[in-house]
């Protein structure tokens, strides 16, 4: 990944938004995904798109090539869960619209929002509850277990 990730490969700000959401979702990490609603609205993109990102795979709303990077997203995020890896058909599809530097941003991009997951809740920035307007763009209902800490020196970074 080093080798092609170094100042060769870039991905369209959409679809890293996109990408990094959808991990951040998949990973639990409540400031992640804070943070990504945040870079979603400072790019003026569509909140029935954030809404639907979970269901990439049957909505109209996302591009073939945002669906193959939606479904290599899930298959990395999910990728201890399976025996064997990531499974070849999602490889394939994502190798008809993606070159190998490109793969590799793909794959820095997803495991990235992974990676911060236990670095912010060690931090306790997933100390508090969820505020109740969280839930109109998770679908998540306020106690529902997610958390986020407004007023900690982390989520006050960006």
């Amino acid at each position: 990944m080093g080798r092609y990730v170094v100042g060769t490969a870039t991905l369209e700000p959409r679809l890293r938004l996109l990408v990094q959401q959808l991990a951040a979702e998949l990973a639990g990490c409540r400031w992640c995904v804070e943070h990504g609603r945040h870079l979603w609205r400072q790019a003026f993109l569509s909140l029935e798109q954030l809404r639907g990102l979970r269901g990439y795979a049957e909505s109209r709303l996302f591009s073939e090539k945002e669906c193959a990077a939606l479904a290599f997203t899930e298959a990395v995020s999910r990728y201890t869960d399976r025996a064997g890896g990531v499974p070849e058909a999602v490889l394939t599809e994502l190798r008809r619209h993606f070159s190998e530097p490109q793969v590799a941003a793909l794959t820095l991009a997803v495991s990235g929002e992974h990676f911060f997951n236990p670095a912010t809740g060690a931090l306790g920035a997933d100390a508090r509850p969820t505020l109740a307007s969280d839930a109109t763009v998770t679908g998540q209902r306020r106690g529902e277990g997610a958390r986020r800490a407004p007023g900690s020196a982390i989520r006050n970074l960006w």
